[in-house]
């Protein structure tokens, strides 16, 4: 469960405005120059990518442009074993094909040594990246990054293809052109990174998005069909389905895909073909490639779930750490991603090959990950990373102390952990529904980081009716809101575990759309969280905590001793209650209990034998015993009361 939380700030129309002069970014003049310079001297030019979606992007729209200005260019991109950034094995065979100069892009900026390295050869050397920059800058002859310290380009969230895009921009002088040319690439690299979708960015994939339907480039024409955005090859692009939303699940991953699963050369080169049979051919196994991610996800998670179904008490730690042998270190982010949505509280995702350690960190918010990593630079070899999301890499054998470091850490700097937070941006009147109302949200989009969805709360509304969808995979359900009525879908639970009946007053958030079926147009809710009319988020995530606190074993205040310990009523609602569901949200939602005191009764029925409580799939079921069960002597009752100071 989340908190809810109403944005102060009610989002409107957001006006795109323009680029910024590209000349305003430091160095841009000397890059611009040494690329001409080249360019007239016939030097071999040669881009050192990354393997990711930006990284891929911007190799793409780089070498597509110098190879029209006739350079003799070629591209380098690492495999993931090489790992990120510049490396000197990487260098030397650049070295050995005679180039001249070297452009990075979308990395280098912490790359000191590889460039001074790079100079000693006598190889000019260009960065453009826009990760943070050290406090000491590699010894480039030109170095472009929004973010660098004093540089006075306004602004600095562009990915590393929104950085080539600007450089493209001053080589020909040219704004306006160029975006029309590469903004449907650009726009790729620019959601596959997850950068904010607002100033400059907002503008890269508005102008993709318009351009995508009609794109030039066969690669992506071929993987747009692969993806289903036409009904089949050689149809076009349903302009309709483009969505940043619908990109970032579909095209991004797959081009991801070839840097986890063989190499982001093969995304590149599918972005570079003009064959058509080639091209389709590479569109194919691109999504074979993120066919194999996903399985690999699935038995990741798999892993990472029965870790947790073994040893259930490990999800009150305040940062869930766990670590399995030779996952794919490709996939682990991904993986940490999924559990973070799932529990709502940071997690570590940690690969082991047997002599490194390999880590993928996400947060929620009030909870940065660098200083927790800062925390442990003894035990790690490198580290990196963003408020919300890092990586590491450390010795195997610094695991256990690594890990008790990090329950340390959070234990003296987080006594009570921050929720995972739902913002939403407004309350719902019945007017708010009409098809006017939510055709005007469509001037909003494009959608993403830093510009999410609207999420919208819709309070005091009466369950009036509800029906399985998919043979009672998810669910609709009706509910009357200030005397109208409004259908709304859930696909986060199953008919028979949603917690709600018919009858009950509930509030819900949930997104809207317009949806249009043979010709006619209605409004569309969908879920996104529920609870019961007048409930008290404070007292229940007070609750939470307070049962975690115990879990860890941390005692409590004797004077929460009353609204903490169950009495013989309260076991027995639970028991009685466990008679009528399996579903622990749909039983909590049927007890006027606390959560605390409601999970402490769970926990001592299950060590009786009375019950199996199933933490991953959040299930519990009654069991037959033969003999009575002496539920008031319990350990884990003895051990709650412990734990508060009060005697039996």
């Amino acid at each position: 469960m989340k908190r809810w939380l109403i944005r102060e700030v009610e989002r409107k129309h957001i006006q795109d405005g323009s680029f910024h002069d590209p000349m305003l970014m430091t160095d841009m003049e000397k890059a611009v120059d040494i690329i001409r310079t080249a360019l007239t001297d016939g030097d071999i030019i040669t881009i050192f990518g990354d393997y990711d979606c930006d990284g891929v992007t911007s190799t793409v729209m780089l070498e597509q442009y110098l190879t029209a200005q006739g350079a003799n260019v070629n591209r380098y991109i690492p495999s993931r074993d090489e790992g990120y950034g510049l490396n000197i094995p990487a260098i030397d065979e650049i070295a050995g094909r005679g180039t001249k100069l070297i452009i990075t892009v979308d990395t280098g900026v912490s790359n000191a040594d590889e460039a001074a390295y790079i100079k000693d050869k006598g190889i000019r050397l260009i960065i453009t990246d826009h990760h943070t920059c050290p406090d000491i800058l590699p010894a480039a002859d030109a170095i472009l990054n929004p973010k660098r310290p004093g540089d006075p380009s306004p602004f600095k969230e562009l990915a590393g293809c929104g950085v080539v895009l600007k450089l493209i921009m001053a080589l020909e002088d040219d704004v306006e052109g160029v975006t029309e040319q590469f903004a449907d690439i650009a726009a790729l690299g620019t959601i596959g990174d997850v950068v904010p979708l607002i100033g400059e960015n907002r503008l890269i994939v508005t102008h993709g998005l318009e351009i995508m339907p009609y794109t030039e480039n066969m690669g992506l024409y071929k993987l747009l069909c692969q993806c289903g955005f036409a009904e089949e090859f050689g149809h076009g692009i349903d302009a309709a389905k483009l969505t940043s939303h619908a990109l970032s699940f579909t095209v991004c991953p797959r081009i991801n895909a070839a840097g986890r699963f063989a190499h982001a050369g093969l995304a590149a080169e599918l972005l570079l073909s003009e064959d058509d049979r080639l091209a389709e051919a590479k569109a194919a196994e691109l999504t074979e490639l993120n066919n194999t991610r996903r399985e690999a996800e699935a038995a990741i998670l798999a892993e990472v779930y029965a870790l947790l179904a073994a040893e259930p008490s490990r999800l009150a730690e305040r940062v869930l750490v766990l670590k399995g042998n030779d996952w794919h270190k490709g996939i682990i982010g991904i993986v940490a991603s999924r559990v973070l949505n799932r529990y709502g509280k940071p997690i570590i995702i940690i690969t082991d090959d047997g002599q490194t350690l390999r880590g993928s960190a996400r947060s929620v918010e009030g909870f940065p990950l660098v200083p927790l990593l800062e925390h442990c630079t003894d035990l790690l070899e490198k580290y990196g990373g963003h408020v919300k999301a890092a990586g590491f890499s450390a010795p195997s054998e610094n695991y256990d102390v690594l890990a008790r470091r990090i329950s340390t850490y959070t234990a003296e700097h987080y006594p009570v952990m921050p929720q995972d937070i739902l913002y939403i941006d407004k309350v719902l009147q019945p007017a708010d529904l009409e098809l006017e109302a939510v055709e005007a949200l469509d001037e909003l989009a494009p959608f993403g980081e830093g510009n999410p969805v609207m999420l919208f709360l819709m309070q005091n509304c009466v369950i009036i009716s509800k029906k399985p969808l998919k043979d009672g995979k998810y669910l609709s359900f009706n509910v009357r809101i200030a005397g109208e009525v409004q259908k709304v879908l859930c696909f986060f639970s199953t008919y028979s575990d949603f917690a709600y009946d018919t009858g009950q007053s509930v509030d819900i958030v949930v997104t809207l759309c317009i949806n249009e079926w043979n010709g006619t147009r209605s409004v569309s809710a969908q879920l996104k969280d529920i609870r019961l009319s007048g409930f008290n988020q404070e007292r229940h995530f007070a609750a939470y905590a307070a049962y975690e606190s115990l879990v860890r074993g941390e005692a409590l205040d004797p004077a929460l001793a009353e609204r903490v310990v169950p009495d013989k009523n309260d076991i027995k609602a639970v028991y009685d209650a466990l008679r009528r569901s399996t579903c622990v949200e749909r039983i909590f939602a049927g007890v006027n209990l606390n959560y605390c005191k409601f999970r402490i009764i769970l926990d001592v029925l299950t060590e009786c034998g009375l019950a199996e409580y199933d933490a991953v799939n959040n299930k519990v079921e009654l069991k037959t015993v033969s003999e009575k069960a002496d539920i008031e002597n319990s350990k884990t009752l003895c051990r709650v009361r412990d734990l508060i100071g009060v005697k039996s």
